[in-house]
């Protein structure tokens, strides 16, 4: 070998060396796509109030709402219509607030908040770098966690209902499906059986437990720069081409 071609070897080995280098570095220090995807889940969401996780979203306006729903049903039952109609329209700014206008529609109730969560939790299982962990739970939890956004349709079609009705005996009967559904939602310990936005929660973040390499708390700019680009691939857009080079999801 010749100097020449020696010296050129040995240049394109360090380059490589180098190159491996910064690969580590890269998957060290970035998150993975799969994780961000969990990442808007669990921790951060750009449209919903407080920049909350979609999940978390959900489950606290699940909270409000059934709050909001024993008011309801107690008023309906106690005959107060004017307190029915007022306890039933916040259910619903809980639960769908485009239902009471339109114009809410880009508002996060629990309705939509709990079906992008599911749609992002779906994506974090389908991209290239999830793990087996990731795909194998959100597979199991998959068709569960449908059934909630299902009872949630149901939902909303109790609460139009209820804004339709001049009834107190009506409402009434609306008052207790309401009720009924949105603890179905909710989920938790003090529910016998059932999958609700509690069992869902807890089923991702033993998932998230069980990640390995561990994961860790997604950084903001990862979780509201994450786009989709053209062809297809996942990147991220930067402060110069936000919404220029890719498109939201």
């Amino acid at each position: 070998m010749s100097l020449s071609n020696h010296s050129a070897w040995v240049l394109l080995l360090m380059f490589s060396i180098i190159l491996a280098g910064c690969s580590k570095l890269v998957r060290k220090d970035s998150p993975t796509i799969s994780h961000i995807h969990i990442g808007h889940a669990l921790t951060g969401w750009p449209q919903t109030p407080n920049k909350r996780g979609l999940l978390v979203t959900a489950e606290l306006s699940s909270v409000a709402a059934a709050t909001n729903s024993d008011l309801f049903l107690q008023a309906t039952r106690n005959g107060n219509f004017e307190n029915a109609k007022k306890y039933l329209k916040e259910v619903v700014l809980n639960v769908d607030p485009a239902l009471l206008d339109p114009s809410f529609a880009e508002d996060y109730g629990l309705r939509k908040s709990a079906a992008q969560a599911i749609t992002h939790l779906r994506l974090a299982s389908e991209v290239d770098d999830a793990s087996t962990n990731v795909q194998r739970t959100i597979t199991q939890t998959n068709i569960k966690a449908s059934q909630i956004i299902d009872r949630a349709d149901e939902l909303t079609a109790f609460l139009d209902a209820g804004l339709k009705s001049e009834d107190i005996l009506e409402l009434e009967i609306i008052a207790e499906e309401v009720n009924r559904t949105l603890l179905s939602i909710a989920g938790g310990p003090e529910i016998a059986s059932g999958y609700g936005l509690f069992e869902l929660r807890e089923d991702i973040e033993k998932m998230v437990a069980r990640e390995d390499p561990p994961y860790q708390t997604v950084e903001s700019w990862y979780l509201f720069n994450l786009v989709k680009l053209p062809d297809g691939q996942w990147g991220f857009s930067s402060r110069r081409s936000r919404g220029a080079a890719g498109v939201g999801y």
